[in-house]
């Protein structure tokens, strides 16, 4: 097709290609090439210093001789294929929503001639829905809360508030260590194996499989030479099935000294982490029983919503573009793994091979793909039934946060443009809308809901 660039002429051909690529031609008409080349070439010969010319008054023979004039046609590609590319995506008579940058290979690029070049995109893939409204759920209730979880948050609450002591004893499970550590492979330094100074805790697993419980045992003081095998999933790809020597000095044993529970410990509890007072153990059991319950009751919400959308996203049909994949896999890293490693200085090397084995992990791409397929399927309910984030919706969430930081609405909103803080928070926004419309247009029901409510009112009624 023809398509208008402000009294220029653009020639836009579209190819679909293989999956979801497609290739659009652009041809940029040669009048324009041209105009843009000598406004381009003003502009150098404004700022060029030429003895006994005024700047851009010299004739354009001798500019040409002190312009880079391949510079100035490299710019004017530059700026006509960014430009034509824009206003052809705009052009396009059927809707092509890129998901990646453009590849560019350039055809034909001359003063005075037409300029063309060919953009390879993906774009968005094609969603078939499956049935996404007016569906009928029963699911499963969530684990009823018992005496043994109240006991295992009080658990939680001692460790919390515990106090690390030192302690002069061998180290056993659970205690909290520092170490001088050295460690090789094969006789080499491992990269980044030699840390003085290392607090680790005393559990399976932790720092190396095998690491941790052979220390169990060894006092303060004393050195031990530990052979571990690394895992053949390790972070470190060259590591992985290699036999690891570390040999380590420990300096400090500390324990995790819990706080009796008592009823001091119960007020401790109500007045600084509690929503009112509590005077005695039989009262906090109560409200730990009680915060349980209503943590259950949001975890069933949760599982129903959950429910209901893999439900929606299971009977939808969508191919997961590669780059959208692996987009998403690193955004995973980065905020897992990646984030750990860069935290502690680790070399780039080593980063490189966390990300390439997190890259090899199925069960990482199983949920990358998930993710990807969930959130194109509930935009593409937000396509068909119009469903968008109004100016007034946009505006109460910003008076929300403006009250909250104390700031003026528009003073928050440029700060969110500013920080490019903006668009995630209309997507945020859209997306509980979706979830909500899918809710409100569907029934979710709780197995074994309705004989239990039947049996809360015959209770009540009996008591009556």
């Amino acid at each position: 097709f023809l398509y208008t660039l402000r009294r220029n002429i653009l020639k836009v051909t579209l190819q679909k290609q293989e999956k979801n690529q497609v290739c659009m031609e652009v041809e940029v008409d040669a009048l324009h090439v041209a105009d843009t080349y000598e406004k381009r070439f003003r502009e150098a010969s404004r700022s060029v210093n030429i003895p006994g010319f005024r700047k851009g008054k010299a004739p354009r023979k001798i500019l040409e001789k002190y312009i880079q004039t391949d510079m100035v046609k490299q710019d004017v590609l530059e700026f006509l294929v960014s430009e034509s590319y824009s206003e052809a995506l705009k052009g396009l008579d059927e809707s092509v929503e890129p998901i990646s940058e453009p590849q560019i290979e350039l055809v034909k690029f001359d003063l005075n001639e037409p300029l063309v070049f060919k953009a390879t995109l993906e774009v968005k893939p094609e969603i078939k829905l499956g049935t996404f409204e007016n569906l009928e759920l029963e699911i499963d209730p969530v684990d009823e809360i018992g005496d043994t979880d109240v006991e295992t948050e009080l658990e939680n609450l001692r460790k919390r508030h515990g106090e690390l002591v030192v302690v002069e004893r061998p180290i056993q499970q659970d205690d909290v260590v520092t170490l001088d550590i050295y460690g090789e492979v094969e006789g080499e330094p491992i990269p980044q194996g030699a840390t003085d100074n290392l607090a680790m805790e005393i559990k399976p697993g932790n720092f190396v499989p095998g690491f941790t419980e052979q220390l169990i045992g060894v006092s303060t003081g004393e050195e031990k030479t530990i052979d571990i095998t690394f895992p053949d999933n390790y972070a470190v790809v060259d590591l992985r099935d290699k036999q690891g020597k570390f040999k380590v000095n420990v300096k400090e044993v500390k324990e995790l000294k819990l706080p009796e529970l008592n009823d001091e410990f119960a007020h401790h509890m109500g007045e600084g982490h509690m929503d009112g007072e509590v005077a005695s153990v039989e009262e906090l059991k109560a409200r730990v029983k009680s915060d349980l319950a209503r943590n259950n009751e949001f975890a069933q919400l949760m599982k129903n919503q959950q429910t209901l959308i893999e439900t929606i996203v299971d009977s939808s049909e969508v191919e997961v573009p590669e780059s959208m994949e692996r987009r998403e896999l690193y955004a995973m890293w980065s905020n897992t793994e990646g984030k750990t490693l860069s935290e502690r200085n680790i070399d780039k090397e080593v980063l490189q091979a966390s990300w390439e084995n997190f890259l090899s992990r199925e069960d990482m791409v199983t949920e990358a793909r998930k993710r990807i397929k969930t959130t194109l399927v509930l935009s593409e309910i937000a396509k068909v039934k119009n469903i968008t984030v109004t100016s007034e919706e946009l505006n109460e969430e910003l008076d929300k946060f403006s009250a909250g930081y104390q700031i003026p609405r528009e003073q928050l909103r440029e700060q969110l443009i500013k920080n490019n803080r903006m668009i995630p928070l209309i997507d945020e926004l859209l997306s509980l809308k979706i979830v909500n419309w899918v809710e409100s247009n569907s029934k979710v029901t709780v197995k074994g809901a309705a004989q239990a409510e039947e049996k809360v009112e015959a209770v009540a009624e009996s008591k009556e």
